[in-house]
């Protein structure tokens, strides 16, 4: 046999022993992937172990058996992730809930049963009872932290004012959008000799108005109200302090509000996994 012909064998020979190997390699490497995905999720590197699983899928389409079993495992990485989604919002929860005795504590809770489905924080400061014949900005905070302003006029003759100016010192101002009469929450009616307007203004419709206010807070702030006659008045300190302590209470509630739905979301995320693995390993 020339040398040739042995270098051609010898060649062909240790090509042979490679394949072998490679395959007997690509039949254990999707085990060895679902290895490293498992201690993965036990260091709590979920995306990796994640890419692990994916691997499978891409580098051996048809190894049917290890892409349902990596689907098993990917069932854990999500299970995972949403367990640990609600321990760090049950934590953040019992922080927000720990401090909202103190941010409502000068605060009263109304709400008319008659017609209203959510509750809201009023500061005793601006209680409406207290403040029948004034004019100013109450700013109250509902249940779910949501903010809301209400225009209280109350004058000799009708502005009908659907919208509010707010200046600084320096003259820099902000204005809100219109708010047109609506009967219910946007009313005006007369008592005597005296004309009073209700303008109820939610965020959307403050257009960055309550905080123009606190970054002038330490200042001489004007409101003018705008409507067929216009109003203008300086705003009490004593209402400025208010509406800081609403939005201080209004960061506590929405925080809650969103972790409790975040929980509610990641437990039924949990469930819903269960139930699959449960009815898995009944088949």
């Amino acid at each position: 046999m020339s040398f040739r012909v042995f270098a051609y064998h010898a060649f062909v020979g240790f090509c042979l022993i490679i394949m072998h190997s490679c395959v007997s390699n690509r039949k254990d490497l999707p085990d060895t992937y679902i290895q490293k995905a498992r201690a993965a999720i036990e260091l709590r590197q979920y995306q990796t172990a994640k890419n692990y699983i994916d691997s499978i899928r891409i580098v051996f389409p048809k190894d049917y058996d290890k892409i349902r079993e990596g689907l098993q495992v990917m069932r854990e990485i999500e299970f995972a992730e949403q367990k640990r989604t609600r321990e760090y919002c049950d934590s953040l929860l019992n922080v927000r809930q720990s401090q909202f005795p103190e941010k409502q504590k000068n605060f009263s809770f109304q709400r008319n049963k008659a017609y209203e489905s959510v509750g809201y924080y009023v500061n005793n400061h601006q209680l409406h009872k207290n403040n029948y014949n004034r004019t100013f900005l109450q700013t109250k905070v509902d249940e779910k932290g949501r903010l809301i302003v209400t225009s209280y006029y109350s004058g000799p003759r009708k502005i009908n004012h659907t919208r509010l100016r707010i200046y600084s010192s320096d003259g820099l101002f902000v204005e809100t959008q219109d708010v047109p009469r609506d009967g219910a929450l946007n009313y005006a009616f007369k008592d005597g000799d005296i004309n009073y307007e209700i303008v109820r203004f939610n965020e959307k419709k403050l257009n960055g108005l309550i905080n123009f206010i606190l970054l002038n807070n330490g200042g001489t702030l004007k409101v003018e109200l705008i409507g067929d006659v216009n109003r203008t008045y300086n705003m009490r300190k004593e209402d400025k302090d208010a509406l800081k302590a609403a939005c201080e209470l209004a960061a506590v509630l929405s925080d809650i509000t969103r972790l409790l739905e975040e929980i509610r979301l990641a437990q039924a995320k949990m469930d819903y996994i269960r139930s699959k693995q449960l009815s898995r390993a009944e088949d």
